[in-house]
Order: structure tokens, then C-alpha cells, then sequence
């Protein structure tokens, strides 16, 4: 019998997975068994493409702790190798993993681990392996520095580090674009979600100022690049966008020395794709050694997706409109764009637009009903 149920559990994981676009090397991790009966609900260990039930987790513990907390009956944690003595906690009363308080007001709150967890459902909110990478995902633009100050080891100011300088990187949304950068900057001039932020300065400069010809955002680096690297015979090894040429009327380019500040691509496919996505005209792929037959656009506008700017973070999705706006990150999949640019929206209206059945949250039991949704998720639902 239980071979019988690891074959049909495989075909639904793998044939799931073709369905969804997934290409079979998304890592395996632990994931909520999901469905209605959570008192008997564990933790499985397999791939996923959209990630139905949350980001997953590196173990069946943490996975334990997230998604049953709370779970009186134990089953979660009865299933793991050495199972603890009592209910879902390990020393001292504390999670494996943080999460922000949504029960305190914003500029007051912090991340916690304690339980048991004030959240049955571990897609209800997000959770971060550190209480650093929780502050700074969850409060980076709290000026309060509330949150911070709660770590073993605070920065010695509000949510700054020594001189004023910010942990993260965000563009400069006050300067004209030819002549803006990205700055670290704290207090932070918006407020929380609104704006794009970065690890890096480098990384900010790439997503936000990739086609900035004056080079403005790069020479600010502690170390700005020069020229391109270049091979022999004036032609260099990378592709990049021909600015100088209208729009429309424009291509990839791989001649040397590559202008300042201008993105770069290994391919000259790759730089039709993600410099002229929407070119209707579809001149860029007509250069290729061997063009497709039809032009770089998709049904319904261009053929990649990106983070909606224009509407708050808790409304916003990913779209493919044309044309795609210069600087903006793009992703292949309108799946991929969610998970990368939205991955903890807690309204999870990204990932409703993708599958109108994610969760509870897509809609009421008649919307559900109509988009055809689970049985099992629309009784959930009307609980």
C-alpha cells in the first residue's frame, strides 16, 4: 500500500510541477502536509513550485514549529527522528525562527520567537531564520530603530549603523535618473515596502540603473568599474543595448569600449530579452544568427514580468505591460516575479493574480467556487 502512495505522491509533486512551469531543480525542502485536519497535520519533505504552503523550511523541526505551533495533538513533532518530550518547543520556549509582532504597532514592534506562535498557518506570516535578516526584511524602514535594538548586539544608533549609514541600499528617487544613484541614507526618505532595497550598492545600481548612460549610480562605488573586459579583434565578450539608436530601431551590441554604466549581457539573446522585451518591432531578435519567426512579445504585452511600482506593496503584483520600464527587475514567470519581488506580502495578492486558489485570501467562498478552486481549500475557507 505504501508503495502504491509514493508513486501516486511522486506523479502529483512531479506532474504538479510540469504544470506549473517548474524544471525539476527547485530544492527540496519541508512543507506543511496542508488540507482542512490540522490537529493530524506534519511536515513532508519534497519540491514545490509555487510554494503553496509557504517558503519552506531546512527541517522538519523549524517546519514543525512554523506551520504547528500550536498543535496540541503533536503529531507534527511525533513524526521527527527523536521527537521532544513535550509539545511544540525546543529549550527555553523559543522557535527555531523569528517572525515580526503583528499584534504591536509598526514602530514599536520587533521579531519574536517565542511560543506557542500566534499564527496556526505558516502562509498567515513570514518567517526568517535570524532576528537580523527579520528586522531588516520586516522593519527596514522603521525609524523608531525599535526592532534592532532588540538584537544580542544592537547598532549603536536607530536602525543605523556608525555615521548614518543604513544597512540597506535603496535609489534615489528625489534626482532626476540620468543624475541619481543609490544611497544608505537613514531616517529613510519613504515609508516601508514602497521602494526597492538592496543588499548592495552594486546590486542597488544593476536592478535600478542598468541603462543609465551617464554612469552617475556606478561611479559612486567605492571602486567603479572602467572598460569591459575585451578579446581580441575590437569585438568584446559581453552584449549591451544600443542607446544611441531609437528604440524600435535598435539592437544589441558587443563592439568595445562598452559605454559606462550600461548593462551587460553574456548573450546577444539574452540582452534582446531583457534590454527590448517589449520591441514590437522585434529588430534586436531579427540580428541574432538565427532569428525566431516571430517578434519578442507575448500574448497579452511583453515577454517578461515585473514589480508593479505604481501601487502599494500590500496591492501590487507582477505585470508583463509594455513597455517595461527602464531599471525595473525582471523575472521569466509571473510566478518567479511574485516569489522574488513580493515574497512577504502578507495580503499574498501577487501570488492570488498567478493562482486565483493560493489561499483563503484570493477571495470569499463564491470567488473561490467560481475559479473552480479545492474543494478541501474552499471548506477550509468557509470556516
Amino acid at each position: 500500500m505504501k508503495i502504491t502512495e509514493t508513486v501516486i505522491f511522486l506523479a502529483c509533486v512531479y506532474g504538479g510541477a510540469d504544470a506549473q512551469g517548474c524544471d525539476g531543480t527547485e530544492p527540496e525542502k519541508w512543507y506543511s502536509s496542508g488540507g482542512s485536519d490540522w490537529p493530524s497535520g506534519f511536515c513532508k519533505f519534497e519540491r514545490q513550485c509555487n510554494g503553496n504552503y509557504g517558503a519552506g523550511f531546512s527541517t522538519e523541526l523549524a517546519c514543525c514549529q512554523g506551520h504547528f505551533g500550536a498543535q496540541a495533538s503533536g503529531v507534527c513533532l511525533s513524526n521527527l527522528p527523536a521527537p521532544p518530550t513535550t509539545s511544540p518547543t525546543i529549550s527555553g520556549g523559543l522557535a527555531a525562527f523569528w517572525y515580526p509582532d503583528y499584534d504591536t504597532a509598526w514602530p514599536d514592534a520587533g521579531c519574536l520567537n517565542t511560543l506557542p506562535l500566534p499564527f496556526n498557518n505558516g502562509n498567515d506570516r513570514p518567517t526568517y531564520d535570524t532576528q537580523l535578516e527579520c528586522c531588516k526584511s520586516a522593519y527596514g524602514g522603521q525609524s523608531s530603530g525599535k526592532c534592532l535594538s532588540e538584537l544580542a548586539s544592537p547598532p549603536t544608533t536607530s536602525p543605523t549603523m556608525t555615521g548614518g549609514v543604513g544597512l540597506l541600499w535603496y535609489p534615489d528617487y528625489s534626482s532626476a535618473w540620468s543624475d541619481a544613484g543609490c544611497k544608505n541614507e537613514v531616517p529613510l526618505p519613504f515609508t516601508p515596502n514602497s521602494r526597492p532595497t538592496y543588499d548592495s550598492q552594486l546590486e542597488c545600481c544593476k536592478a535600478a540603473y542598468g541603462g543609465q548612460s551617464s554612469g552617475k549610480c556606478l561611479s559612486e562605488l567605492a571602486s567603479p568599474p572602467t572598460t569591459s573586459p575585451t578579446i581580441a579583434g575590437g569585438i568584446g565578450d559581453e552584449w549591451y543595448p544600443d542607446y544611441e539608436t531609437a528604440f524600435f530601431d535598435a539592437g544589441c551590441k558587443a563592439e568595445i569600449p562598452v559605454p559606462s554604466g550600461r548593462p551587460t549581457y553574456d548573450t546577444q539573446l539574452e540582452c534582446c530579452k531583457g534590454a527590448y522585451g517589449g520591441q514590437s518591432s522585434g529588430k534586436c531578435l531579427s540580428e541574432l544568427a538565427s532569428p525566431p519567426t516571430t517578434s519578442p512579445t507575448s500574448a497579452g504585452g511583453a515577454d517578461v514580468y515585473y514589480p508593479n511600482y505604481s501601487k502599494s506593496w500590500t496591492e501590487a503584483t507582477c505585470i508583463n505591460v509594455n513597455p517595461v520600464p527602464s531599471g525595473r527587475p525582471t523575472y521569466s514567470t509571473q510566478s518567479a516575479c511574485c516569489s522574488g519581488a513580493y515574497g512577504g506580502q502578507a495580503s499574498q495578492a501577487c501570488a492570488c493574480a498567478v493562482d486565483p486558489c493560493y489561499s483563503c485570501k484570493c477571495g470569499n467562498v463564491d470567488f473561490l467556487t467560481a475559479n473552480s478552486c479545492d474543494s478541501t481549500l474552499i471548506a477550509n475557507c468557509s470556516r
